[in-house]
């Protein structure tokens, strides 16, 4: 999802039409992908995400090619357009969003804009969001990413977005444990959630290859305490 609107005048349009032909020429065999890039208005390469191939990839990089910054900032409705898309059988859904900005068309509030991604979020993709410069709402980047099991990355104005895309993208070739979950037992075994409280993060992210995750809490007991990581690989 590309951020179009007049701040992307110059190097950022250029630097983000790179990197999505680096995600996009990235795919692996069978996977598929959109574009969804917006201003005032949100418009879309495909109805729906398409497999990858040759003929896609060309079409793509013409579609890239033909994007003019100008116009507003409108992030409500270019996540819900990403959102909305029906997903490929078998595969992780994800929305890569991109802007340099905060919002100036439609819904502007953080609230508004987060309640309206989480219901439209039906299909439950990984929000991977980029904040472009230093005007971007930052918290709103990160609890969009965040409340989806996914992360944020910033992008400061002595960066290049396609090298911090690509970094990100690079670690995306399918979770190493898809909706993890931290679970206090007690001594016979059985999840015990008074053994501790105030966890963060709350929802832990998926884990993909090469992370690192820190989970804070407070312990309630002096007793010798037993944790279970559990999630999914592979489906399993």
């Amino acid at each position: 999802v590309i951020d179009r609107s007049g701040s992307m005048r110059g190097d950022k349009i250029e630097q983000a039409r790179e990197a999505a032909l680096q995600v996009i020429e990235g795919l692996d065999d069978g996977e598929a992908f959109n574009i969804v890039d917006y201003s005032d208005t949100i418009e879309v390469f495909a109805e729906n995400p398409v497999i990858k191939s040759d003929e896609t990839i060309a079409e793509a990089r013409a579609y890239l090619a033909k994007l003019s910054p100008g116009g507003g900032t409108n992030i409500h409705d270019a996540l819900l357009t990403a959102l909305r898309q029906d997903p490929t059988a078998g595969a992780l859904p994800m929305v890569l969003f991109l802007t340099d900005g905060l919002p100036t068309v439609g819904k502007r509030s953080e609230v508004d804009i987060r309640e309206g991604a989480k219901g439209a979020n039906v299909h439950k993709r990984r929000v991977f969001t980029f904040g472009v410069g230093v005007d971007v709402n930052a918290p709103l980047l990160t609890a969009l990413a965040r409340s989806s099991r996914a992360t944020s990355a910033f992008v400061l104005p002595d960066e290049d977005v396609e090298v911090k895309v690509g970094s990100v993208f690079k670690r995306l070739s399918g979770p190493i444990l898809a909706a993890p979950k931290l679970v206090a037992l007690g001594a016979d075994g059985a999840p015990d959630p008074k053994k501790t409280r105030e966890v963060l993060p709350a929802e832990l992210p998926d884990l993909f290859e090469g992370d690192q995750l820190t989970v804070l809490g407070q312990y309630t007991s002096e007793q010798p305490l037993r944790l279970r990581l559990e999630g999914e690989y592979l489906g399993e």
